[in-house]
């Protein structure tokens, strides 16, 4: 009995997690606005309905790419997971200002950019590397909370 506990408490030190973009209602990614990101041929996340303007990193690593526009944010965690966080926008001209650069190391928190009553999404691009993951959807949650647990 202690062995199977020991075990179980081993795997869950080494789950992860991938925290909200934003401050906001949480909600599956098939419902996101931008068909896209709704049909999960980017990969699997989350849908997030922004309370506040300021976007955040939701995990710890190296900003590979940013669109153009400002929109999109390409993050390589340090342990290989890929994560993109897309910014949509109902005005295809609209350009938001980046608040980090590529290759860039940056932390869960902090700032991509800011954009008022924005519609986001995070998104792990490539799920096939993972042994587990879980999103939790719903919930109003705050920034620093955590929204996908996951193991490698």
């Amino acid at each position: 009995m202690t062995l199977f506990k020991a075990k179980e408490n081993n795997n869950k030190s080494k789950r992860k997690t991938i925290r909200t973009c934003c401050t906001g209602e949480v909600f599956d990614l098939s419902l996101v606005s931008n068909s896209a990101i709704s049909s999960k041929v980017l990969g699997d996340g989350f849908g997030v309905s922004c309370s506040d303007s300021l976007i955040v990193s939701p995990g710890d690593g190296i900003v590979t790419d940013i669109s153009d526009n400002g929109h999109t944010y390409a993050i390589e965690q340090e342990d290989g997971v890929s994560l993109l966080v897309c910014i949509t926008s109902d005005s295809k001209n609209e350009v938001l200002d980046p608040a980090v650069e590529t290759g860039q190391h940056i932390s869960a928190g902090d700032p991509l950019c800011t954009k008022e009553n924005a519609e986001a999404a995070v998104i792990i691009t490539n799920t096939e590397i993972l042994s587990y993951y879980k999103i939790a959807v719903g919930k109003a949650k705050f920034f620093t909370d955590g929204v996908i647990v996951y193991e490698l």
